[in-house]
Order: C-alpha cells, then sequence, then structure tokens
C-alpha cells in the first residue's frame, strides 16, 4: 500500500509526473519494496483523484525507466531499484561515471564565440556587447546517449577552447586544472522540463520518456585574477538512463 500525496492542480507539472514521482519516492523511502504488487488503476484514481489517463502515463513513464513490471493477467509489481550515482560536490558527471568504470564518451553539437542573450547575459553578470563562449556537448554512456551540457562562459575567462580538449576533459577540469581557476560557490537546480524537439532528438527519446526529463542549472563563480565571474551550465538527462543522487560533504 502507498502513501499517496495529493496531485497539486495548480503546479505547472503534469498530474501525471506528479504522481510518477509520489511513487517513485515511495519506493526511494523503501514504503514499496522489490516484489510488492502496486494498486490496480481504478484504485489509483481513486486515491490521487485523477483520471485513469494519467495513471496511466505515470506507470508508462514508471515502467520505462525500471521502477515497476507488468504482467498480464497478474498485476503490476515494483522491481529492484534502479542503477544510481552519487556525484560528489561539484565533480562533473562524466568523471564520476570514469571513476565506477563507466565507459563515455563526449561529442561535441557546438562551440562558438557569440553574443549572449539578454538571459544569459543577466545570469552571467556581463557587460553589454560582451562575449561568452557557448558550447553544447552529448554525453554518451551505457551504450546510448545520457545527457546534453550547455555552457556559457564569458569569453575573457577561457578564451577559445579547442575540440580536442572537450573530448577528453571534463569542464571540472578544465576549469579547476588545466585553467587553475578557483571555485568560489557552486550552485544546482535540478527541476522537470519538458524537452524541445533538438532535446528529444539528441537524447533519442521515445515514448513517455518525450513528456518530462530532468533539468539542471549550474551556477559556478570562480576567482579570475582579481575578479569574480560567473559560469553557467545547463544540462538535460535522459530519464531512462538511471538517475543521479547529488550529494556533498560538510566539515
Amino acid at each position: 500500500m502507498i502513501e499517496s500525496q495529493k496531485i497539486n492542480k495548480n503546479l505547472k507539472v503534469p498530474y501525471y509526473y506528479q504522481l510518477y514521482e509520489s511513487i517513485v519516492e515511495n519506493i526511494e523511502n523503501n514504503k514499496l519494496v522489490e516484489g510488492d504488487r502496486l494498486e490496480a488503476e481504478m484504485e489509483l484514481c481513486e486515491k490521487y483523484g485523477v483520471s485513469r489517463i494519467t495513471v496511466r502515463q505515470a506507470l508508462k513513464e514508471l515502467e520505462l525507466n525500471g521502477y515497476i513490471v507488468r504482467e498480464r493477467g497478474r498485476g503490476t509489481y515494483i522491481r529492484r531499484k534502479i542503477e544510481t550515482h552519487s556525484l560528489q560536490e561539484v565533480s562533473s558527471i562524466a568523471d564520476e561515471l570514469r571513476r565506477e568504470g563507466i565507459k563515455t564518451e563526449n561529442r561535441i553539437i557546438s562551440n562558438e564565440i557569440e553574443l549572449p542573450s539578454e538571459r544569459i547575459r543577466k545570469i552571467l553578470e556581463l557587460e553589454k556587447g560582451k562575449k561568452i563562449i557557448y558550447i553544447k556537448r552529448l554525453i554518451l554512456a551505457y551504450g546510448g546517449p545520457l545527457y546534453v551540457t550547455k555552457a556559457y562562459i564569458p569569453y575573457d575567462v577561457t578564451g577559445r577552447i579547442q575540440n580536442k580538449l572537450l573530448i577528453e576533459s571534463s569542464f571540472t577540469n578544465i576549469i579547476t586544472e588545466i585553467l587553475g581557476l578557483k571555485l568560489v560557490h557552486s550552485k544546482r537546480i535540478l527541476e522537470p522540463a519538458i524537452p524541445d524537439n533538438e532535446i528529444t532528438e539528441l537524447l533519442e527519446l521515445k515514448g513517455s520518456t518525450r513528456k518530462v526529463i530532468h533539468y539542471l542549472q549550474t551556477i559556478w563563480t570562480v576567482k579570475h585574477g582579481s575578479s569574480i565571474v560567473t559560469l553557467y551550465f545547463e544540462e538535460y538527462f535522459n530519464p531512462a538512463k538511471g538517475k543521479f543522487v547529488f550529494e556533498k560533504n560538510y566539515q
């Protein structure tokens, strides 16, 4: 029996995704464990106050992401937890995966010097007319696309970054090791997002994974000479490839 969490109909997040997250939370908290039988569709409809279509969408998402298995004539059952990747502090995801022995590949989609949009200019706190390096990179693992990174870095901080370096190194390594910049502060914001056509194609999303994905914004503040500057990253995750847990140790 799952502990229900009322659907918030004032949120912009789709109802089916709120239901999906509620069931996942029960699994992660061991209120539902491997082999438990999930309640029938109509029972979930009554419990959460949603339509059968919404329940079916949530179940498709759960099945695709490896949380449940549906057996014809028997019902829906919780399966073992999917792979979890623990990311320490500000290390890049690719670096952490390599430490786990998982092979990754970086594929450069864009590497341009350009004027930022007004939104990006404000995030980076740049003066008008200042250019940035815009890099779009696809990271592959487990035999397919894992996530897309978009990096927005003031040109004055790095100059042009060669594709060879971007293929061989993580942004964390480039910024902190190769360029020797000191990280002052980092902030990460993870939220659901609806992918556009480009992200859908790059991540090869199909079925219910096309509806909502995980979208991570990372803002780094670094010391560049005598100045403090901001670097900004956006990452779009393939939800069918597992999940990521962001951890930080405090001393």
